[in-house]
């Protein structure tokens, strides 16, 4: 009985080595579990873990959303904030009605298809150019340096200023080179529904550009080349107090 399962489970393994996406936790897996002893148990313990993995996911999402509301209404009260929270979540599951509909799997499958790509890759480039060039590995030194009595080693700086920047600039182009249309199964995407990915992909990029040109046009200067400099240095309010202004002196702790 055992050695059946164990094929079996072998077999469903090389199986779902081959198919990736939602195929592999909801038609691959209840099949592996159907086949062991306590099927019902082991069920249940898959997809709660796969709920919670769900819910850990959302939840940078959602306090990313609620901070940026309430750093523009710092005035909020406890109850506000509640309210803001609870619009947050409400949207989202609304959003989330369209995947369980009877296409929601293509919808899905096209949103997941372009909202990573490229966004992220972009994102993470950008973060490093801006930290390690625009305000500066020295900058951040004395930041570190001013908080918790400590610099950043050596090695992590290169890595900031010249290792990371590179190999997020191979795997975007790689990616870039490796893209192919959407497809579900055997179902191909038309090129309408290409198009709306690619619109999906772009709403978090095309903000950007588009506020820095803002900031550049309203930076003080009388070239684009001083308006440009100006704006890519930080603000004066950023700057550290000294010293003598701060009432401790010692260097902050870590909450642990």
């Amino acid at each position: 009985m055992y050695l059946g399962i164990c094929r079996f489970l072998f077999s469903n393994c090389v199986i779902a080595s081959s198919i990736a996406g939602f195929n592999l936790a909801f038609i691959v897996y209840p099949e592996i579990l159907a086949s062991l002893p306590l099927p019902q148990l082991w069920s249940v313990l898959t997809f709660i873990t796969l709920m919670t993995l769900a819910i850990d996911s959302m939840v940078p999402g959602i306090e990313i959303i609620v901070a940026a509301v309430e750093d523009q209404m710092p005035n909020l009260t406890k109850r506000q904030s509640w309210a803001v929270k609870s619009v947050v979540i409400l949207s989202i599951s609304l959003f989330g009605l369209i995947y369980i509909s009877q296409g929601g799997i293509y919808v899905l499958t096209l949103v997941d298809w372009f909202v990573i790509f490229p966004s992220i890759a972009v994102f993470a480039i950008l973060e490093c150019l801006v930290v390690g060039w625009l305000y500066g590995t020295q900058r951040l030194q004395d930041d570190i340096d001013a908080m918790w009595g400590k610099r950043m080693p050596r090695p992590m700086t290169l890595c900031l200023k010249y290792v990371c920047p590179l190999l997020l600039l191979v795997v975007f182009s790689y990616s870039l080179y490796a893209y192919r249309p959407p497809k579900y199964g055997d179902y191909h995407f038309p090129d309408w529904a290409t198009v709306i990915g690619w619109m999906i992909s772009m709403v978090s990029i095309i903000p950007i550009p588009v506020i820095f040109t803002w900031k550049v046009y309203r930076a003080s200067g009388d070239s684009l080349a001083k308006k440009l400099k100006r704006a890519l240095k930080p603000r004066e309010s950023w700057a550290r107090s000294s010293q003598e202004e701060t009432p401790y002196n010692g260097v902050l702790e870590p909450m642990i």
